[in-house]
């Protein structure tokens, strides 16, 4: 692996300041909808570069960096998942860690820092760079939400770099799943769960009739399902009467996600023909389009070119995550997706490695020059 004490002779990425710059970041809460602090930082640092900033109305953060040639997108998003609140980073070895009780937010201010130290690198180094246009999106963890509600009419680029992969900056995504969210909501009867439970039809009762026939987790190489939230019941003695469950199905093949939808569907009835004096309804809609990139799609040219010149190969994956390149491809800005050195992202065990969040921002800083 090369380490970063070699890298700081090959270009002007500094690592003491790329980790400082990541620390800094992590420490600062940035829940998805409460990102306004994490904003108002990056912001300022955008505009130390030189950058002109502003903000839109949802709160993405768009900086542009004058310069020659057809203008570049790079983008990261703001918020991380909870439990994300007083994050306290550690460094082990090449490592950076939480301390065991969060994530670590690698997810994504390994993004942001990387983004910035290019920046800053390009102006330490003085060099001539393409036009750069940031994106920092908001609620990114929350379907999306900042990219899906971008002012688009801020921004000139019809290509970009999206830096919210995960390991390696050679690792490139070059398809996504379709995303269809999945809400069922179950009506039974309220009852004394101890004087008269005969009177009561358990909602939570049939809700894990339901779960126990739902196939869920990996379905195949290219397909997902998961009921990730349920919310229902009141107090220990009471039958509960209402309950919800949320989900999702993802697939990158539309056949099986049509597939996958209809077994859904399927099950609800069935169980609902088992208890017939309550109710269930169940809403499948589409809320993400996938995407899948070609061998001569001109941003992964692109990539491999600029990974070439800092002696690295494309490693290409089919990915089954959703970023806002989805919705960037959707909005007609081709993208593609490249790691940042995070590990185990949503999980308190995450955690950078700290040679590949460099290459990242190697890789940033060659991709932007002229």
């Amino acid at each position: 692996m090369v380490t970063y004490r070699v890298l700081e002779f090959q270009d002007m990425i500094r690592p003491k300041r790329l980790i400082k710059t990541f620390l800094e970041l992590v420490k600062i809460d940035s829940i998805s909808g409460k990102e306004q602090e994490i904003a108002k930082e990056v912001a300022k640092r955008l505009k130390a570069l030189g950058g002109k900033v502003t903000i839109d109305k949802v709160g993405n953060v768009i900086g542009k960096f004058p310069g020659g040639d057809e203008p570049l997108m790079l983008n990261a998003h703001l918020d991380t998942v909870e439990p994300g609140r007083g994050i306290k980073p550690i460094i082990k070895g090449d490592k950076i860690t939480s301390d065991g009780t969060t994530i670590l937010g690698g997810d994504c201010k390994a993004g942001l820092a990387v983004i910035l130290e290019a920046l800053a690198s390009l102006k330490e180094e003085k060099t001539k760079h393409l036009p750069i246009e940031i994106v920092f999106t908001v609620q990114e963890e929350i379907n999306l939400a900042g990219s899906k509600n971008l002012d688009y009419s801020k921004l000139s680029s019809k290509r970009g770099l999206v830096f919210d992969g995960g390991p390696e900056a050679e690792r490139i995504d070059i398809s996504s799943p379709t995303y269809y969210r999945v809400d069922i909501t179950i009506k039974g009867r309220s009852a004394h769960a101890g004087f008269e439970p005969e009177k009561g039809i358990s909602v939570i009762q049939i809700a894990g009739h339901i779960l126990s026939k739902l196939k869920l987790g990996r379905i195949d190489p290219e397909t997902t399902a998961n009921i990730g939230l349920i919310q229902g019941g009141s107090v220990r003695n009471a039958i509960p009467d209402l309950v919800q469950l949320y989900g999702e199905i993802r697939s990158r093949n539309p056949k099986k996600l049509e597939k996958h939808s209809i077994h859904f569907k399927n099950v609800v009835q069935r169980v609902l023909n088992k208890y017939s004096e309550a109710s269930i309804d169940i809403t499948i809609e589409k809320e993400i389009d996938g995407y899948l990139l070609k061998d001569d799609h001109k941003m992964l040219i692109f990539a491999t070119n600029v990974l070439s010149q800092i002696e690295l190969e494309p490693l290409y994956q089919h990915s089954g995550g959703l970023t806002d390149a989805n919705i960037f491809h959707a909005k007609g800005i081709e993208v593609v997706t490249v790691g940042i050195g995070n590990h185990l992202a949503h999980t308190t065990r995450e955690y950078v490695v700290i040679p590949e969040m460099l290459q990242s921002a190697r890789f940033c800083e060659k991709a932007v020059k002229v």
